[in-house]
């Protein structure tokens, strides 16, 4: 029989048909890959294009719809216990509002998701998920606690909230001209949740540094998003505001080292090999904490690292492969253009005795054996300070 196949548009979607975007599936959604008008261009010149929009975040000020990202709300008395058991973090001291890195592993202690919990009030958490992982993370959250009986509610807003982010040097001067909240630094510090009137229509607003800039990754009903879009370029004209796609989302955040699941990761990627330990909390229980500290206790036979060729070297694809004598070491998981100078830089797997900064080892692009050079991660503002702002 015929097949279905289902379609999601964000609430913006129109608007960057207007603007001229080349459109990507993303799961169940579509969304912007890069802004150009006409006929679609080659691999090459979405790489110039995603480049280009990359580094007019990092000068002047870009906007993104992240509209897909899933959003579940977790309210009740027991809604911190609930989330200290699903996620590897802490969570029951948690500020309210302010905003905290999310990992959840499944029973095995590998890695299947992650995203951002927003403490709303002591019995509220607002949480987002990945754009393909939120059913997924949905009805694994039903499920649990099916055997945990805590006193929460949980509920699926993914579809009821149209969500940007707005980020580069002069977001904050775009935004305070649409905005009731005060957003001065001390009043509004990074990683802090904020909610309040943006555009005429309320808002959750939360600092957030996925790009690497000064940014705000602002939530309002969905309804109010296509005006939410509107007002942000007409506040950001003085300031050159320019919509960015996902291809420059994803440089923009591997200058950072940020890790995408289910793209730097697969189903056998647990937290120590991925350079995520740090989100692994010591606490009596989360789901796969066993598995997790069986995994961290066992000699590690690869690494996610960071690397770099010169300028001038052919670009590698997510998985070309890393040869090292004359096997098949590790793959390619993500790479790019810095935007500071011609350098390739990207993420790979590695066997261990490969992963000390400096190490040269192989990739093979296109039949040709290139020498790449682990690199230490962040590639770009190693302090934060750019985020931090």
């Amino acid at each position: 029989g015929e097949r279905f196949q289902p379609e999601r548009l964000t609430p913006m979607h129109h608007r960057h048909l207007e603007a001229g975007a080349q459109m990507m599936s993303a799961g169940a959604w579509w969304r912007p890959a890069i802004y150009a008008a006409g006929a679609n261009p080659d691999r090459q010149r979405v790489r110039e294009i995603a480049r280009a929009e990359a580094c007019h975040v990092r000068r002047d000020v870009g906007l993104i719809d992240v509209s897909t990202l899933g959003k579940i709300e977790v309210r009740g008395p027991d809604a911190a216990a609930f989330m200290e058991r699903l996620y590897t973090f802490r969570y029951a001291k948690q500020p309210v509002g302010r905003s905290r890195y999310l990992l959840m592993t499944d029973e095995a202690g590998y890695v299947i998701d992650d995203g951002v919990a927003c403490r709303l009030s002591e019995e509220q958490f607002y949480v987002t998920t990945t754009t393909g992982a939120s059913d997924q993370v949905y009805r694994s959250m039903l499920f649990w606690n099916t055997q945990w009986r805590l006193d929460v509610d949980v509920a699926n807003v993914t579809g009821a909230y149209g969500a940007v982010n707005l980020a580069g040097p002069h977001s904050r001067e775009v935004l305070t001209e649409v905005s009731d909240i005060d957003l001065s630094p001390d009043a509004f510090p990074y990683l802090a949740v904020r909610e309040g009137q943006v555009a005429g229509t309320s808002a959750r607003l939360f600092r957030v540094g996925f790009v690497g800039e000064l940014g705000y990754e602002i939530h309002v009903p969905a309804g109010m998003g296509e005006a939410l879009w509107d007002a942000l370029m007409t506040a950001g004209a003085d300031h050159h505001i320019a919509p960015f796609g996902v291809e420059a989302q994803r440089l923009l955040r591997l200058e950072k080292g940020h890790v995408i699941v289910g793209q730097d990761t697969d189903g056998l990627t647990h937290p120590a090999e991925a350079g995520m330990a740090w989100a692994v909390a010591d606490k009596p229980y989360f789901v796969g904490d066993r598995a997790v500290a069986i995994h961290q206790g066992r000699q590690q036979d690869r690494s996610l690292i960071g690397f770099t060729l010169p300028a001038g070297s052919p670009m590698p694809e997510e998985n070309h492969l890393v040869i090292h004598k004359g096997g098949i070491a590790g793959r390619v998981t993500s790479a790019g253009l810095s935007t500071e100078d011609d350098r390739i830089i990207g993420l790979a797997w590695v066997p261990p005795d490969l992963s000390g900064e400096g190490v040269i080892f192989e990739i093979r692009v296109d039949g040709r054996m290139m020498a790449a050079t682990v690199a230490s991660l962040p590639f770009y503002d190693p302090d934060n300070q750019r985020q931090a702002a």
